[in-house]
């Protein structure tokens, strides 16, 4: 009877490690997701040629504008990049198109750099404006999203329908508008773009507080099996002398 309890510790120690290993692996799954965002909902939706127009807007030297197509070629994207990012950001400095990334046969992929200044700024989006500079792709299905990095907030207004107007989340998107062909919908947008700051310091702590889990972790680990070794036998005593 007297064993019984440390039986019973024996059982549950194991059971106490894997649910601490799941805490700190869900903790870095999020701290994972929370960094990243997701790409699905920006891919071009629609009758071909359908068009998903990306307004990145980055820190110094990283603000690009991208174009992902269905039914178009690369030459044609290319054109239409440069002319929507003349557009939305008229007195930018627009760069030549950049050399494609993508590997899906069914999307052309078209990005422009676009040197913007780094104080808080604003500007406006329509669909009469995006639809002009894309008029030599002539899209049938046609969204807009502005995208921001960790460094720069932006807060996007939009009359489009079923666009929620809204500050958008560090590394997130959010639709500024959307057209279909011959569904008479205007929109109109109003984008604000914040200063540039310094990188967020956020996945750096998060990064150090699950490797300080981890080694603590550890040295429990460690200790409770110390605990649980059985002691030493004590040493037996000295055979008596044969007579």
């Amino acid at each position: 009877m007297t064993r019984l309890p440390s039986i019973v510790h024996r059982r549950r120690r194991p059971w106490l490690a894997r649910l601490a290993l799941a805490a700190v692996a869900i903790a870095a799954l999020a701290a994972c997701s929370a960094s990243g965002d997701s790409s699905s909902e920006q891919l071009p939706i629609g009758p071909k040629p359908a068009i998903t127009v990306l307004l990145r807007v980055g820190s110094d030297a990283e603000t690009t504008v991208q174009l992902i197509g269905t039914g178009t070629t690369q030459a044609a994207l290319d054109a239409a990049a440069g002319a929507v990012a003349k557009a939305a950001f008229p007195n930018a400095t627009v760069g030549a198109p950049q050399v494609p990334t993508s590997t899906d046969p069914g999307l052309t992929v078209a990005s422009v750099p676009v040197q913007l200044p780094t104080d808080a700024m604003t500007f406006s989006l329509d669909d009469g404006q995006i639809s002009s500079a894309l008029q030599v792709v002539h899209p049938k299905a046609l969204g807009v999203w502005v995208c921001t990095d960790d460094q720069r907030s932006l807060t996007v207004s939009s009359t489009a329908p079923g666009a929620v107007s809204s500050d958008i989340v560090s590394g997130q998107c959010q639709v500024a508008g959307s057209t279909l062909a011959h569904d008479n919908v205007t929109w109109t947008a109003n984008v604000s773009v914040g200063a540039v700051e310094p990188p967020s310091k956020l996945p750096y702590f998060i990064g150090a507080a699950i490797v300080v889990a981890l080694i603590l972790l550890a040295i429990w680990l460690v200790r409770g099996r110390r605990a649980e070794e059985p002691p030493a036998s004590p040493p037996l005593p000295p055979v008596p002398p044969v007579h």
